[in-house]
């Protein structure tokens, strides 16, 4: 009876040693490189790749991507629907051919405004944006010329031109996307009065451009 007992004993310890192992090995989330030669994650699409790469790596989902624009005075060129994007940096490009920046008159050095919006696979906005920051020390309706701005730019690049790929990986996905006015404000008023003039054998006075705060995003 001893040794039958002991051997139930050890049977039952061995069986659940075996539960608590792994049924499968998890799968490999390693970047691939040129000398790959286990399981890895894909992270740059080409011509020779194999169906099932991703534009780029997938991003943590406490990382917020940031898209850098650069706004233009004037109309905007229409959109190249024929070439949609397929990486997050060809998206801040896009957008920048939608930014159409406030009128002289409206023009604050160093104002900035921040956005943070997501996309639907489509392109089309899932929610109306939402302002994470603006410029404090600006006047109200500096304040509604530039958010006005950045409106108009969704607008009018919505629905964003994105291939199905690219579209598929950041559904849903925020993005924040800052606006800094760089170009140097005007001083002088129409009469030209409020400015002193420079005499024709003293130099000009130099601007000095300001200097933007460091934004951080959760």
């Amino acid at each position: 009876m001893r040794w039958l007992f002991a051997g139930t004993v050890g049977a039952a310890a061995v069986g659940a040693f075996a539960a608590l192992l792994p049924g499968e090995p998890e799968k490999a989330e390693a970047q691939c490189s040129v000398l790959s030669r286990h399981p890895c994650l894909p992270y740059n699409c080409g011509v020779y790749t194999r169906p099932g790469c991703l534009p780029w790596p997938p991003l943590p989902l406490n990382e917020v991507p940031v898209l850098r624009v650069k706004g233009h005075v004037g109309p905007s060129e229409p959109l190249d629907r024929d070439h949609p994007a397929d990486r997050i940096s060809e998206m801040g490009p896009i957008l920048s051919t939608c930014l159409e920046l406030p009128p002289a008159d409206k023009v604050r050095t160093g104002m900035r405004v921040t956005l943070k919006f997501a996309f639907k696979r489509d392109g089309e906005l899932i929610a109306p944006p939402r302002f994470t920051y603006t410029t404090h020390e600006a006047p109200p309706d500096v304040k509604a010329a530039y958010r006005e701005a950045a409106l108009d730019m969704l607008k009018r690049c919505t629905p964003l031109p994105i291939t199905d790929a690219l579209g598929r990986a950041i559904a849903g996905r925020p993005f924040v996307v800052p606006i800094i006015e760089s170009r140097t404000e005007d001083k002088q008023s129409p009469s030209g009065e409020g400015k002193p003039q420079p005499s024709p054998t003293s130099p000009a006075p130099a601007q000095v451009g300001g200097v933007n705060p460091v934004e951080r995003h959760p």
